[in-house]
């Protein structure tokens, strides 16, 4: 049971008790101010701490990554934060910033992501990995019928043999095996992208149903799960008869969209009589569409989504998840993390008016 380490704000206690934070099996630890949150960080040694800026939560932030930098930090504001707060967050080495008013799923999704815990709609199948017939811990991204990439805690070599078996909920396991086509050490394991040996036709279409879309039922909403690559071959048809109600897309599993498959999605959303729909956790591939054609959002609103980041220093890179009303609320600035290799400064990379570029509707 993970802790977490949380301020005493209504609205974030609140969040807590919805029905997405229930499967995560959260022990919450509540502070009054910030020498209470001091005190149970020293004591309890939380995994996460959800921090309100208004209860001294950049001061916590310091306190708790200089005791611990491994421990995560979300700091959480209230208000539009001016450029002095912006570097107060940068300074405190907070993992993220969030600005309230906010759902329970925007918040879900941060600390899901903060704790390593997989998001709604994406622990539909259960992966086992194998490097040199032994079964690893390995976290699983980016599957497709093509290849996985995956993050294992063994050295890793190009050209190496790794064996997955893959059991969708409710259905027989599949064997595949794959050959490593490239391997990173980062943070004492590897990544490592793995490209799929021929498959059966079978193995080749349960991978193609876990790839492209999942539809889950969350109460009076529907979240679709959309995943892979969209392009001419993507047909968006059979999703027609979900799109009742309020909806909520969640493309971080989007992993490319060429132009055709940019218009066939952009049609869907035109002849889909939905109520009401925005989007959550939206990958690199899906804002750079949407900041360049803006019927790629449609009607709808981008909640969170995902940006790159790089360290100059260790050339380390990776993706974060930001929250579109606090980089609304810094005038476009982005944030800048630590590095989890160096220590140094984790800057956006990209430029911000060519990225943030969606969000000009909302900034106006």
């Amino acid at each position: 049971m993970p802790k977490v380490l949380v301020s005493n704000n209504s609205e974030l206690l609140r969040h807590f008790t919805a029905a997405p934070f229930k499967r995560l099996d959260l022990q919450l630890l509540v502070a009054k101010d910030a020498d209470e949150a001091r005190g149970i960080f020293m004591t309890q040694e939380p995994s996460l701490a959800v921090l309100d800026v208004e209860l001294g939560g950049f001061d916590v932030a310091k306190a708790i990554k200089a005791q611990n930098p491994a421990t995560r930090v979300i700091l959480v504001a209230g208000k539009r934060m001016s450029g002095d707060q912006m570097r107060d967050v940068n300074a405190s080495g907070a993992d993220e910033l969030l600005i309230m008013p906010m759902t329970a799923d925007e918040l879900h999704d941060v600390v899901a992501i903060q704790l390593g815990e997989p998001r709604l709609g994406t622990e539909t199948f259960a992966i086992t990995v194998e490097v040199g017939g032994k079964a690893v811990e390995a976290t699983v991204s980016n599957l497709s019928v093509d290849g996985v990439r995956l993050v294992v805690p063994d050295p890793v070599t190009e050209g190496q043999v790794i064996s997955l078996q893959i059991t969708p909920e409710g259905e027989p396991t599949q064997q595949f095996k794959g050959t490593v086509v490239w391997a990173q050490p980062r943070d004492g394991k590897t990544v490592v992208g793995l490209a799929f040996d021929k498959l059966e036709p079978g193995a080749h279409a349960v991978l193609a149903k876990l790839t492209q879309w999942q539809v889950v039922r969350d109460g009076e909403r529907t979240r679709v799960v959309l995943r892979g690559d969209f392009t001419e071959a993507t047909r968006f048809d059979e999703l027609m008869p979900a799109m009742v109600g309020r909806i909520v897309f969640d493309t971080a599993q989007v992993t490319y969209m060429n132009s055709l498959g940019v218009r066939a999605w952009c049609e869907f959303l035109r002849q889909a009589r939905i109520q009401g729909y925005e989007f959550h956790a939206c990958s690199v591939p899906f804002i750079l569409q949407a900041s360049m054609v803006r019927d790629v959002v449609g009607r709808g609103t981008v909640t969170s989504f995902f940006a790159p980041f790089h360290c100059i220093g260790c050339d380390h890179q990776e993706e974060r998840m930001l929250q579109s009303a606090a980089i609304l609320a810094s005038n476009l600035e982005p944030p800048i993390f630590k590095c989890p290799s160096c220590g140094g400064a984790l800057e956006f990379d990209d430029l911000p008016e060519r990225y943030f570029a969606f969000l000009e509707d909302e900034a106006d």
